[in-house]
């Protein structure tokens, strides 16, 4: 069963990688998955382009950013990131050009 990344969400984490925000942007970092009870965290309910905000207090008390398909929830099954379209009117890419008539 596929699960929507809510918040409060209790989830198991084997990531080979994870997003970290700095002042400079973003960076995908290679990281060793955390083993045992440390793979345990809390959705925050925040996602972006494929990662979810995890909160992991039994790891370090912090928030890190995963990919939502490498992670499950405690009864194991798939969290899967919800696609929302966004349409953008055809006159408002006239105005977003920047010229002016």
């Amino acid at each position: 069963m596929d699960v929507k990344p809510v918040k409060g969400l209790k989830v198991k984490i084997n990531a080979s990688r994870e997003a970290v925000f700095g002042e400079d942007g973003v960076e995908v970092k290679k990281v060793s998955s955390p083993v045992g009870r440390s793979s345990a965290g809390t959705l925050t309910g925040r996602t972006l382009v494929g990662y979810a905000e995890v909160e992991m207090a039994a790891m370090d008390g912090k928030n890190h950013w995963y990919p939502v398909d490498q992670i499950l929830t405690e009864k194991g099954d798939k969290v899967v990131e919800e696609e929302v379209a966004i349409e953008v009117p055809e006159d408002a890419e006239e105005e977003g050009d920047g010229e002016e008539e």
